[in-house]
């Protein structure tokens, strides 16, 4: 099989439904990824400790050229490091491939640590994230993930694509975003295409979702990128951010199903973090509506973390009761993304999640594989439906936050948000009458 028919062959294998009952508990992940899974057993999250520190470059540093790294791992007496490539000569797949950067279980003499070269050039350019891995003798482990941003790679997977995904066939275009130009983005959405909130009822993020306008506002463009910044300054609360595509009036864009959305995004996993792509068909309280959640994505390993497999997907029927009075039934799924197209994690590289809404049927995407479909409820077959993304840090999760060895800081990077529907519709949320 020659590089040209192996690509081929990789990208043929992105667009084939993959959903199987058998798949809807977590599968057993691949022994190559022994080191870097986070679906570890709650027996062990005892033997998770902290030591690994990356003396340079700084967490979040932005790379023009190869790159020394330089790590030291107290107690640690070997350690490991990867990071996802683009297709090469070797690997042509489609999907990329993971690298060793030093040999698995590179033996560290001291306490004095590691230093190894990161060749820049043959990475993807953009947002990159290095997973360091220590281990000791008395069982011990760590994990740290290094965020940066390589202006030395090569582009790959990067923006829209020219396609239209098999998902949306026969569907229109009616809302994209590359975040190619300037952000569009106030407090209230007004006068904006996203708000800065989430519309009329409720933030849930423990470093709390901030305002444009202050001095924590946590949106930056970066090339095509949005980059969502959680930061926690000094004696702060902290901050990050989310953006809706409807206002505090109600207003904005929305979609009506059939419709099909899509994002693609990286971000940390760490302590805390919770990248989230979802929609709403309701922002008041008290109003019965659906909430689509297609991925939330929990961050963080060791004794009272996640340690989460994948991520999960949740559907939300708010206020709706069945016939017999008992709660209307929601779906949900823990995806094991490690057993799925390349076999990557949500924080390793960019992967894209959709979400089709069909008259008859719900179907939840990852890099074009179905992972869950359920019938359509009736609110959502009627009702239109609007988008959220976020990087909520803590908070309704229950989750804890320790960011600290990060500077207290961690980064989500959205490289482009999509709609495709049967047609473009003009909506919007009155708000409630008073009393």
């Amino acid at each position: 099989m020659n590089t040209r028919t192996k690509t081929a062959f990789c990208l043929l294998l992105s667009t084939i439904p993959f959903f199987s009952p058998a798949l809807a508990q977590p599968a057993q992940t691949p022994s190559v990824y022994a080191d870097f899974n986070f679906n570890r057993n709650d027996s062990d999250t005892d033997n998770w400790i902290q030591s690994i520190e990356v003396v340079s470059p700084a967490p979040r540093s932005v790379i023009d050229r190869d790159t020394t790294i330089v790590v030291k791992a107290p107690g640690m007496t070997r350690l490991s490091a990867r990071c996802w490539q683009q297709p090469s000569a070797q690997n042509p797949c489609g999907w990329g491939h993971d690298v060793n950067l030093v040999a698995n279980g590179t033996p560290i003499a001291d306490d004095s640590g590691i230093t190894f070269e990161f060749p820049a050039r043959q990475f993807p350019y953009g947002p990159v994230n290095i997973r360091l891995y220590g281990q000791n003798e008395k069982g011990e482990q760590d994990i740290f993930e290094l965020q940066f941003y390589n202006t030395a790679g090569s582009k790959w997977n990067y923006g829209i694509p020219d396609t239209v995904p098999m998902q949306a066939r026969g569907l229109k275009l009616v809302f994209q975003d590359d975040f190619d130009s300037p952000l569009s983005i106030s407090n209230d959405g007004r006068n904006a295409r996203y708000c800065a909130h989430k519309p009329r009822y409720g933030d849930f993020s423990g470093w709390p979702f901030a305002d444009v306008d202050g001095d924590d506002n946590p949106f930056e463009q970066v090339d095509t990128y949005l980059r969502i910044k959680a930061r926690k300054r000094p004696g702060s609360a902290g901050s990050t951010g989310l953006i809706s595509s409807v206002n505090m009036d109600g207003e904005g864009f929305f979609a009506q199903a059939p419709c099909y959305l899509e994002c693609r995004f990286t971000a940390q996993s760490a302590p805390g973090t919770w990248p989230a792509f979802w929609t709403l068909t309701s922002i008041d309280r008290g109003i019965n509506g659906d909430e689509l959640d297609i991925i939330e994505a929990y961050g963080g390993v060791g004794k009272g973390n996640p340690n989460h497999p994948g991520y999960s997907i949740t559907s939300h029927f708010w206020g709706q009761k069945n016939p017999d009075g008992s709660d209307k039934q929601r779906f949900n799924r823990r995806v094991p993304i490690q057993e799925l197209g390349g076999k990557s994690y949500w924080s390793t590289t960019f992967h894209t999640y959709g979400l089709y809404v069909g008259v008859d049927e719900t179907v939840y995407y990852f890099d074009g594989i179905e992972v869950l479909r359920h019938p359509t409820n009736e609110i959502s077959k009627t009702k239109p439906l609007f988008f959220l993304i976020n990087y909520a840090i803590g908070g309704i999760s229950g989750w804890p936050i320790d960011l600290q060895r990060f500077g207290n800081a961690s980064d989500m990077y959205v490289d482009y948000v999509r709609v495709f529907a049967q047609d473009s519709i003009d909506y919007s949320i009155p708000l409630p009458s008073k009393p």
